[in-house]
């Protein structure tokens, strides 16, 4: 039996619950950035399955996983087809609650030469309420995978998690990253990933090594990881900084590429693996997603990941500032 074999049979004995947004994704190629009240034209239109934690489930399903979703759709013709691209690709979608008289999340990503945007329309996911996390069978799962539901939805899945003894892997992303609530939560996750605009909201600081590893001591986080584009990424626990360079691929779509990194970072921590190597499996899985349309990366293979991760750079250091600093 080959190494990939044996670790996605591994995978396929563990269940994972990602929580998060589901929605509709409009790309759109766009000829030129309008100026006030002016008109462009649209040259191309890309319609696909999206929001945060969908592109992971999908990317978790496909290294291997059996992965149950817990999010909110509206009662309408695109929840119904989210469900059913779900089914094909290998995800749960009994816990996805269809929000009744709401409209299904839609994000606008126009794409204009040297700039890309998303224009977020929340739909059914503003509508999401705490009480539904009642009735999930938490025992059942081996790791929570959290987005970007509402904040009470966040906290009390958070919570629940925590006195079932469950490790939370959390991405605020930009919606959350800068909430005055978010770094409390964040003390209270065990892995909490962020880009690096995302870090400055949170923690007020830039970026960079020395910054990450106070933001964890100085706020209590068990393991940050903070990505950087074609940098690659960084991850502390307030001990030891590690790093993994970025892998160099030809860039399509870069859509969904964090949502794959927490993917593959979770992956390899579910197989056992620790600093540098889950974040050089994240890095992996990342880049592999920009070279897909669209935000959800179904080509992604557990037999590929580990040479793609074994080809980029990856190790630890502490950072100067603190070395001095440091007993």
């Amino acid at each position: 039996m080959s190494s990939g074999t044996a670790g996605r049979n591994t995978l396929r004995d563990q269940e994972v619950l990602v929580a998060g947004s589901l929605n509709m994704d409009y790309h759109l190629t766009v000829e030129k950035q309008p100026v006030d009240d002016g008109s462009v034209r649209v040259t191309g239109l890309l319609v696909t399955g999206g929001g945060h934690a969908g592109n992971c489930a999908v990317a978790l399903s496909a290294l291997g996983c059996r992965v149950s979703l817990f999010s909110a759709v509206g009662d309408d013709a695109e929840g119904a087809s989210l469900r059913t691209e779900l089914e094909q690709q290998g995800v749960r979608h009994d816990h996805v609650v269809a929000v009744a008289g709401a409209t299904t999340g839609r994000v606008f990503i126009p794409s204009y030469p040297g700039h890309r945007s998303m224009l977020m329309y929340r739909g059914a996911t503003e509508e999401w309420r705490r009480e539904t996390c009642a009735s999930l069978p938490l025992s059942r799962f081996r790791t929570v995978v959290l987005f970007d539901p509402p904040k009470d939805v966040a906290q009390e899945l958070v919570a629940a998690a925590g006195a079932a003894g469950m490790p939370v892997h959390w991405t605020p992303g930009g919606l959350h990253a800068g909430a005055p609530w978010a770094v409390r939560l964040a003390a209270r996750c065990h892995r909490v990933y962020v880009n690096r605009a995302e870090f400055t909201d949170m923690f007020d600081a830039p970026p960079e090594a020395d910054h990450i590893l106070r933001a964890c001591r100085q706020h209590g986080l068990s393991g940050l990881v903070v990505t950087l584009g074609s940098r690659g990424a960084l991850a502390s626990d307030g001990r030891t900084v590690w790093f993994t360079d970025a892998a160099e691929v030809t860039a399509t779509d870069s859509t969904g590429a964090g949502d794959a990194f927490t993917a593959g970072a979770v992956a390899a921590e579910l197989l056992g693996h620790g600093w540098p190597l889950a974040l050089a499996w994240g890095a992996a899985a990342g880049a592999h997603a920009v070279t897909v349309p669209g935000a959800r990366d179904t080509s992604l293979s557990l037999d590929r990941l580990p040479a793609a991760a074994a080809a980029v750079r990856a190790g630890s250091f502490m950072p100067e500032s603190e070395e001095r600093t440091t007993p």
